[in-house]
């Protein structure tokens, strides 16, 4: 098997990085690295983490800090637009809600209407058998007070409903 030996080499960029590189005797260092470190323009770039990391055979390469950058009109319209989908989303969700909720009112008050009839045809035909004699005195005030209670319970619960659903004062709107 044939090994072809290497040559641990350092090479250096402009902005202070330096790697080391293995490579065949005589090849040269990739495009863009020098094995000088005097193309490092900037002595403040020759770092002591970059010389230590030399000393111990490690790549050493400078952060990049980027400038911050005020936002720009495109960046600032992206972030609008970003926010009106959201906003267009809790408005979709909360439809959707509300729609869910109509709903279940709807049926609440088709539960209480037929309520209302059942309770009236109770106490029709709660008269028509004491009319007929069929149920004593005891019975029908029993059965009197029952239906009176009902008959309260369901317009508890008919102003329960009411109250629950009538239409709120509009909040003001968060602002920025």
């Amino acid at each position: 098997m044939d090994t072809t030996e290497t040559i641990p080499t350092w090479g250096y960029k402009a902005d202070g990085s330096a790697k080391i590189f293995d490579l065949a005797p005589g090849a040269a260092l990739p495009e863009s690295w020098s094995a000088s470190p005097t193309v490092i323009t900037d002595p403040a770039l020759a770092t002591a983490d970059a010389l230590t990391m030399r000393a111990t055979g490690l790549t050493f390469a400078h952060a990049i800090e980027e400038p911050a950058s005020e936002p720009s009109a495109v960046d600032e319209l992206l972030a609008a637009l970003t926010e009106i989908d959201r906003l267009k989303a809790v408005i979709e969700t909360g439809s959707a809600e509300n729609e869910r909720l109509i709903a279940e009112i709807d049926a609440a008050e088709a539960a209480l209407g037929d309520a209302s009839t059942a309770m009236a045809d109770l106490r029709d035909s709660l008269a028509k058998a004491h009319e007929d004699g069929r149920v004593n005195a005891a019975e029908r005030d029993a059965a009197k007070a029952a239906v009176e209670a009902l008959t309260a319970d369901l317009a508890q619960v008919k102003a329960d409903l009411d109250e629950a659903t009538k239409p709120k004062p509009a909040a003001a709107a968060k602002g920025r």
